[in-house]
């Protein structure tokens, strides 16, 4: 078995329905899914080998969006997003054209969790990838969810609108 690290897409992490909303923003956001996905990537690979098609995207519409939001995306039961293999990195198509935000993932294992800086993503209409590098890689993780934290809301009427595409983890089999 190969040593090598691997980039694979987490399968299905774009559907609506995988996803409860929590944080202090769950009551004044709405999630769908927005029929554009990053367009200035390559296409990513399933962990069974089999290509990504890229033709949608998570969407985050909040109301009355103020700094300092917390919007939690968290898998609904049986829709865990467990990562294949020793993790290493992981990865994300941020696009928040109304908001700067910071994005975080929480992932673990059994007893074991940790939440994941992915970075800061200014507001701005293009795609933006953030991510975090583990220091060590870590085995038999799922993705527990993901959490947004609005820092500087720039759009003062109607919905911020945050989209979230390609979430990847870096493997290692």
């Amino acid at each position: 078995m190969s040593d090598a690290s691997i980039e694979v897409l987490l399968e299905d992490f774009e559907n609506k329905d995988n996803w409860d909303l929590g944080g202090s923003g769950a009551g004044q956001t709405h999630i769908t899914t927005f029929a554009e996905g990053a367009p200035s990537k390559e296409p990513g690979v399933y962990a069974n080998g089999a290509a990504g098609a890229d033709y949608r995207a998570v969407a985050l519409l909040v109301r009355s969006a103020a700094d300092g939001l917390d919007i939690e995306l968290l898998p609904k039961p049986g829709a865990a997003f467990a990562i294949p293999g020793r993790l290493e990195e992981l990865n994300l198509w941020v696009r928040s054209p109304h908001a700067s935000i910071r994005v975080f993932a929480r992932v673990g294992g059994g007893a074991e969790e940790q939440e994941l800086s992915l970075g800061r993503i200014a507001a701005n209409g293009e795609w933006q990838r953030a991510g975090h590098e583990l220091p060590e890689p870590v085995d038999a993780v799922d993705v527990l969810g993901l959490r947004i934290r609005l820092t500087e809301v720039v759009k003062r009427a109607g919905e911020v609108m945050i989209l979230l595409d390609d979430l990847t983890a870096r493997t290692r089999r």
